[in-house]
């Protein structure tokens, strides 16, 4: 009988070996250096630094896959998959996602994928299984959809008045 360990060391090999072969090839790679972002664990602060940024823009608009390197030994690398929310992030925006964000198990964070460029708004969406990667595609998408309607139904609002 193979133990959990076993199971998370199959489940994250299939999942690399699947994006190699299924996205990152048709994924553009992003250039550059880019700055780590962290994550709360226990009430401290662990960093995740980058290790490659993939835009899937031939197969998704506004979607990107991160890997990066995990501040613990088991698994050695992590997959996210981020979409843009907005290109220029702020509070105000932030405190709009955060209730989605929270209720499906997202994360936002204030990011900028292009170096020189604006801080964008991502929400982001950890996959650990091949099946994690559709159901966090379509979950990412349509939180981009609800938060477009939001803005849509403020910016209605005040052109109003």
């Amino acid at each position: 009988m193979k133990n959990s360990k076993d199971i998370s060391s199959m489940n994250q090999e299939g999942l690399k070996s699947y994006l190699e072969s299924n996205v990152i090839k048709s994924a553009i790679k992003l250039k550059g250096k880019f700055p780590p972002f962290s994550e709360l664990i226990d009430k401290s602060q662990k960093t995740l630094s980058i290790k490659h940024i993939y835009n899937l823009k031939e197969q998704f608009k506004n979607i990107f896959l991160i890997i990066v390197k995990n501040y613990s030994n088991q698994p050695k690398v992590r997959y996210f998959l981020a979409i843009i929310l907005a290109s220029q992030s702020s509070d105000f925006l932030v405190s709009l996602a955060k209730d989605y964000a929270t209720r499906n198990n997202l994360k936002l964070i204030q990011y900028s994928l292009f170096p020189k460029k604006r801080i964008n708004l991502l929400s982001l969406k950890e996959i650990q299984t091949i099946e994690d990667y559709s159901s966090s595609i379509e979950l990412l998408k349509d939180f981009n959809k609800k938060f477009r309607k939001t803005l849509e139904k403020i910016k209605n609002l005040v052109e109003n008045e």
